[in-house]
């Protein structure tokens, strides 16, 4: 019986943690999850703005050669579920599946740890709590900076898709080079000072939106499986302290019952 109570004693302690964790993934989601439609509506209209400039072929954004770097946006903190080991499977298979892979750039401790001997070329980890617009152009920065140093030109980005509040998915999106078959040039137009310098703020402007994008939506989707994962433990517990407590007070019935069949068998002696 003693077992027992310990048992439900520390399942006890383990639901409020898990609870106050779901608790507070909720509370975040409540607080971000109003900018979400404001982020996908710029990441919208800056790929529409860019689809009708005329396309640059020598460009830095449009650049065609061998070499892929695979951006890798995972957590920074666990207890999400599978949902971190799931961007850690995908991310690996892409790898593999990819000829001329010339290393990561990852995003997240979670990824660091899992992939630290899988080709890393530099790691960012515990960047931000909530992913601003700042954070985005300081990742663009690194991964221009990785693309030069290592003649680079395409870019692929994994990141955590958020299909609705039960449903988190590992995607991979080619964000560079940008294709011409991808946009729909208007040519009745002439642009100052030039079609170069107004496409490349363009292709920039498109490539940071993106950037900002996948980081949010990677951050709203590691909520969301927070949140699923403290209240399947929540609710875990609860059934097992149910079961515990069954079980307790029908050995609590069994050891009255015997004490009183001895009380009674010790009167009868008499």
């Amino acid at each position: 019986m003693r077992s027992i109570r310990k048992r439900i004693d520390s399942t006890e302690s383990t639901m409020q943690i898990t609870k106050a964790m779901q608790m507070v993934a909720t509370a975040r989601l409540n607080k971000i999850q109003k900018q979400w439609k404001g982020i996908k509506d710029f990441s919208f209209y800056t790929q529409t703005i860019l689809k009708h400039f005329p396309f640059v072929e020598d460009s830095f954004y449009t650049q065609d050669r061998a070499g892929t770097l695979i951006l890798a946006i995972t957590p920074d903190m666990g207890l999400a579920g599978s949902f971190p080991s799931d961007l850690i499977k995908e991310a690996l298979t892409i790898k593999q599946n990819t000829e001329d892979f010339k290393g990561f750039l990852v995003i997240g401790s979670k990824g660091y740890f899992s992939l630290k001997n899988e080709g890393i070329l530099l790691t960012r980890t515990n960047l931000y709590d909530i992913p601003k617009v700042d954070h985005a152009e300081f990742l663009a920065e690194d991964l221009f900076e990785i693309m030069r140093e290592n003649n680079i030109s395409k870019v692929k980005v994994l990141y955590g898709k958020f299909k609705n509040a039960l449903v988190q998915l590992p995607s991979t999106f080619d964000l560079l080079p940008i294709k011409k078959e991808h946009l729909e040039i208007d040519e009745r137009y002439e642009y100052e000072p030039s079609t170069e310098i107004v496409f490349e703020s363009a292709a920039y402007l498109y490539v940071l939106s993106k950037l900002y994008q996948f980081l949010f939506e990677t951050k709203l989707s590691e909520l969301y499986a927070r949140q699923n994962a403290m209240k399947n433990a929540t609710d875990n517990a609860s059934d097992l302290i149910e079961e515990l407590t069954l079980e307790y007070n029908k050995q609590r019935q069994t050891a009255i019952t015997q004490e009183l069949i001895e009380i009674i068998n010790g009167a009868k002696m008499q």
